[in-house]
């Protein structure tokens, strides 16, 4: 009989540096990686065609960081509630692990239904925390202090070797298209792009953050060039924080080394940094602003534009 497996659900953290439920489902034993094409997130308004193949080229990545601690990615085209039923069908499934999610109403719509599925089950479903976002936080009095903890905590080392699962027939559908067409000067997907990017700006482009940023004709070189890599988790919010302290207390001491104005740079950058967790937790708290206007003042003006 075969042993029952534990599955890693990847969502928008496609690493295995530093992936808390990557470390937890390997040490309980046999692996499975997933990761499934939502068709009713990709059906949606907040998702086109460049969203899609930037996540495509992630997954070749991936798949490959995986295969070589010994692990298979599997990739559903289909929901994450289905696949898990035809997973259940062929193996028993002795756990889910995800890191924990804020994003739109239709991917906390499926978090629900995946809480539902596996309480019916019987199935205990393992999330991490993977940047500055707390759940359930009744105020952000204390906010700083949580996220502070979670940047300094230490960083988990990808793992060595892994116990893995047997391969699952998925369903074998067509993957749904998303709309409009790629763009072919976009940024390309993937952890070794996301070094590539932010080991280029802690050496030097850094330094023209301050000012450079405001205008288009700088931004291109004095911003990071992060935001899609940690909206995808190429890169965990943990590594970036501390890689940019790293690089700062290295200018301080050798300031010779570093373009001038380096280290206020990456100051800058690493308070964007604390902008970023802090606003995700704004809609984590208030996930109605999706759907409601933010001052209700203007409730009733251009609601034909809705």
């Amino acid at each position: 009989m075969q042993n029952p497996v534990h599955i890693v659900w990847f969502k928008r953290d496609l690493r295995i540096d530093d992936h808390a439920p990557l470390q937890a489902a390997c040490l309980a034993g046999s692996v499975m990686p997933l990761y499934c094409w939502e068709p009713n997130q990709w059906a949606g308004e907040d998702y086109v065609a460049q969203h899609q193949a930037f996540i495509a080229e992630c997954l070749v990545e991936l798949k490959k960081e995986l295969a070589s601690i010994g692990l298979h990615l599997q990739i559903s085209p289909v929901g994450i509630v289905e696949t898990l039923q035809t997973i259940k069908s062929q193996i028993a499934i002795a756990g889910l692990y995800s890191h924990e999610e804020t994003g739109n109403g239709a991917s906390f719509a499926v978090d629900k239904a995946v809480s539902a599925w596996c309480k019916v089950q019987q199935i205990n479903w393992q999330e991490s925390a993977q940047n500055g976002v707390v759940r359930r936080l009744k105020n952000r009095n204390h906010w700083n202090k949580h996220w502070e903890s979670r940047m300094c905590a230490p960083i988990i080392a990808k793992p060595q070797s892994a116990l893995a699962a047997p391969f699952i027939n998925l369903p074998s559908r067509t993957i749904l298209q998303a709309k409009g067409s790629d763009k072919p000067r976009r940024q390309r997907g993937g952890r070794s792009e996301a070094l590539r990017f932010f080991d280029s700006f802690l050496d030097g482009r850094a330094a023209k953050f301050r000012g450079g940023i405001s205008s288009p004709l700088t931004a291109v070189t004095a911003g990071s060039r992060l935001s899609p890599y940690l909206a995808y988790g190429c890169l965990s919010m943990r590594e970036v924080v501390q890689a940019t302290r790293e690089r700062r207390d290295w200018a301080n001491q050798v300031p010779h080394l570093f373009p001038k104005n380096l280290n206020g740079g990456l100051i800058g950058f690493e308070s964007r940094l604390h902008w970023h967790c802090h606003f995700m937790q704004k809609l984590e708290s208030e996930p109605e602003m999706e759907f409601e206007n933010l001052h209700h003042a203007h409730d009733g003006m251009r609601d034909e534009t809705l």
